[in-house]
Formats: structure tokens, C-alpha cells, sequence
């Protein structure tokens, strides 16, 4: 028996998703049904959650705001993750 349901996506996420799964020869439901099989066979999320480090989470926010940080060359990079 199916149930039916409904669930709410981002358009470019719904998008990329179908994409992905097209590729596979399923449609966006076969991956969700997919998915939603495999966390009831397992009852668990199948795959890892991480919580960010603290500054993962800074480089995160600098991100969404478009703060970061812009490098010119490869070194300039380099020299600055190591400082």
C-alpha cells in the first residue's frame, strides 16, 4: 500500500536533485522513496551528520554574508590558513 505526501524543497535543490536522480533512471520520488527505505532498514540517517566546529562555523557565516576572504595566488592562501 502507498501513502502519499508532500514536502517542501527548494526550487534549485528540487532541481538538482531530479537531475541527479534522472541520471540514476529515477524520478525525484524513486530517490525520496529510496532514501526514506534505507533510514527504515537502518533507523538511522545513512549518512554522516556533523555539527561545525566553531570555526567552520565562522568560515560558514563569512560565507552566506559574502565577508569572506579573497586571495590572489595560491601562497597568499597558504599563508593565511597557516597564520
Amino acid at each position: 500500500m502507498r501513502a502519499s505526501t508532500s514536502i517542501r524543497l527548494d526550487s534549485d535543490t528540487k532541481e538538482i536533485a531530479s537531475e541527479v536522480f534522472r541520471q540514476y533512471g529515477m524520478s525525484l520520488s524513486d530517490g525520496i522513496n529510496l532514501f526514506c527505505r534505507q533510514v527504515a532498514m537502518t533507523h538511522s540517517i545513512p549518512f554522516e551528520l556533523k555539527v561545525p566546529t566553531g570555526r567552520m562555523q565562522k568560515a560558514l557565516d563569512e560565507l552566506a554574508a559574502k565577508r569572506g576572504k579573497k586571495f590572489d595566488s595560491i601562497e597568499e592562501l597558504k599563508r593565511d590558513l597557516l597564520s
